[in-house]
């Protein structure tokens, strides 16, 4: 039944969007998570013209590019022997346990750059011209830096990527501090022709989505137990790697760990879990791996079906209805 959901396409092409429309389908008579009448853009400013059918369409097909893309990069580059089609069914399901899911905001954005730039990453291959990939990564980061300025901080998981994956060079540098700075001139340049003033808020609150003790823990107990199993599952690849992979799961690790730093600022200074989701940006790489083990995919398989269980029930026995 594991294998079902991880080697064939068919099962993620046609079961990825029906679920996007599902949940969306879901909170819309339920109610439970409303949509906000004001998304902070960071700084592009406050965006209040969305509809509420526009914004529920626009965060589908976010979810959906992002699932897309992360399946993407981890058959691409080859993180497996096998074509696995998982990651993105992975993502979909994991991500609808987010309030951030169900509307159009800057944290399912800054997934789509933020992916982006992990896709850049993974692209540098010591060969002549992989400058491009470092100068894009830059420019996709400085974007979710306008955007979302506490994503600043993943400036340090990319030098890292960078500095793993291929042989630094000074003009390297200069195309990354290049490359953050044009977004943020063609920002500047904007306020600066209509006279107003950039204001920087690095401790903006993403959402005023108010927190349900139980809905939070089983967020957080269901990702650390799929972490912990896909870990063990992880180690036990790890003696059959190549160097080229062992590199490529550098970045993997340090994009999981800032999002566990940026969740966890979330949690403890607003009492909000979104920016928790960014740890989704590699999670469910690290699950294909337990969900592909012939010693863990039982208990990988439980636990991803419990999320999904979860997903579905909540709207009737955990969010508020109506």
């Amino acid at each position: 039944m594991i294998r079902f959901f991880v080697e064939y396409r068919i099962i993620w092409f046609f079961l990825g969007p029906l679920l996007i429309i599902i949940f969306h389908l879901l909170n819309f008579f339920s109610n439970s998570i409303v949509i906000p009448e004001q998304i902070n853009l960071g700084l592009f400013g406050d965006l209040v013209t969305i509809s509420p059918f526009l914004s529920r369409f626009l965060a589908g097909i976010l979810v959906l590019i992002n699932a897309l893309n992360l399946t993407r990069v981890f058959n691409e580059n080859e993180f497996h022997d096998k074509t696995i089609y998982s990651t993105g069914f992975l993502y979909c399901v994991l991500i609808s346990l987010f309030p951030c899911f169900y509307y159009f905001n800057s944290i399912l954005l800054v997934h789509v750059l933020l992916i982006a730039v992990f896709r850049e990453t993974l692209l540098l291959k010591q060969k002549d011209g992989d400058q491009k990939h470092v100068f894009n990564g830059a420019i996709l980061l400085g974007l979710c830096f306008c955007i979302h300025p506490p994503t600043i901080i993943y400036i340090i998981p990319f030098f890292i990527a960078v500095l793993n994956l291929k042989v630094i060079q000074f003009r390297d540098i200069f195309l990354v501090i290049v490359g953050l700075l044009i977004p943020f001139i063609y920002v500047g340049s904007y306020y600066f022709i209509n006279e107003k003033v950039i204001l920087i808020d690095f401790f903006n609150v993403p959402s005023t989505w108010k927190i349900i003790v139980f809905d939070l823990l089983f967020v957080l107990i269901i990702l650390t137990f799929l972490f912990l199993l896909a870990f063990v599952s992880l180690r036990s690849n790890a003696i059959k790697s190549t160097l080229r992979l062992r590199k490529m799961m550098v970045p993997v690790w340090f994009f999981f760990v800032f999002g566990i730093i940026i969740g966890g600022y979330d949690l403890f200074f607003f009492g909000q879990f979104d920016r928790f989701s960014f740890v989704l940006i590699s999670l469910p790489f690290f699950i294909n791996y337990a969900l592909t083990s012939r010693h863990y995919r039982l208990f990988a398989g439980i636990l991803f079906f419990i999320a999904l269980g979860y997903s579905f029930v909540k709207f009737f026995a955990v969010l508020p209805f109506g």
